[in-house]
């Protein structure tokens, strides 16, 4: 029996489709080529020097785990008053942030939508980064199990650095954060700032995958996470000033597949 080359599974397939780039906030145009970077990331900080209400920066809106791209993975982070919010923490997340001139003690709560790499793999290193960078220990996590166990694991793993670092630059050493997490659909949190609120999502075979609202004062905005289409995720949505919505581009996977097929791959 004669075998292909190399094998390309639907989700392989589906995430390795190059994106273009983009720093933006929300509303902004639409960064169509790889050396926009640097001109997006400067309207982000000028938008949100000072900014006025809740501002909506999305850090990164590649999919899949492919390195690389300038369309970082999947993250986002909201600003109000202060305060700052990030879901999901793909690659690239703590360059991207850092990028938009907020500043790592802005940082009060993370939320993990599910665990793929290209929506968790930096969660740990955010955390490393913004210690040095003067996050507060007060940071709290949330999303799906086993979030509370990698929390540890890498707070664990990452021990001898941390104890290094904390010696080198005479700062207290990074603690574990606290963590809560989220196995359903309902209320997740609420501070002085933000009420959120979780949804499941279908998003086979990670379960539980969860999609978020945050309701702050002036604006609400709603996450849908990865999914198939969901009548839940349309009433989270609902009233909604924006809507972060997973999308495919079907035409461009079928160019991409059809690429592969042509270079000997096999679709499986």
């Amino acid at each position: 029996m004669q075998y292909a080359r190399h094998f390309v599974s639907r989700r392989n397939f589906l995430t390795r489709i190059a994106a273009a780039p983009t720093l933006a906030v929300a509303a902004a145009p639409m960064v169509a080529r790889a050396e926009d970077v640097d001109a997006a990331a400067a309207r982000a900080r000028a938008a949100l020097k000072a900014p006025k209400g809740t501002k909506l920066v999305l850090l990164g809106t590649g999919s899949g785990p492919v390195p690389g791209l300038a369309r970082r993975m999947a993250s986002n982070l909201m600003v109000h008053n202060g305060a700052a919010y990030v879901v999901d923490c793909g690659l690239g997340v703590t360059d991207q942030y850092a990028r938009t001139g907020i500043p790592f003690s802005a940082l009060r709560s993370i939320f993990i939508t599910h665990h793929h790499p290209d929506h968790n793999v930096e969660y740990g290193p955010l955390l490393m980064i913004g210690w040095t960078s003067g996050m507060r220990q007060s940071v709290r996590a949330y999303g799906p199990p086993p979030l509370m166990q990698m929390t540890v694991d890498y707070f664990r793993s990452a021990k001898p650095t941390i104890d290094f670092w904390a010696e080198d630059f005479r700062i207290p050493p990074l603690q574990t954060i606290e963590v809560h997490e989220i196995r359903d659909s309902g209320p997740v949190m609420q501070d002085d700032i933000v009420k959120v609120t979780s949804v499941l999502v279908q998003h086979p075979p990670v379960k539980p995958a969860l999609g978020y609202r945050f309701d702050f004062p002036d604006r609400s905005i709603a996450f849908s996470g990865d999914t198939v289409a969901l009548e839940a995720v349309a009433q989270i949505a609902k009233g909604a000033d924006v809507l972060v919505h997973e999308a495919m581009d079907f035409p461009a996977i079928e160019v991409f597949v059809r690429q592969q097929i042509a270079a000997g791959a096999a679709v499986v």
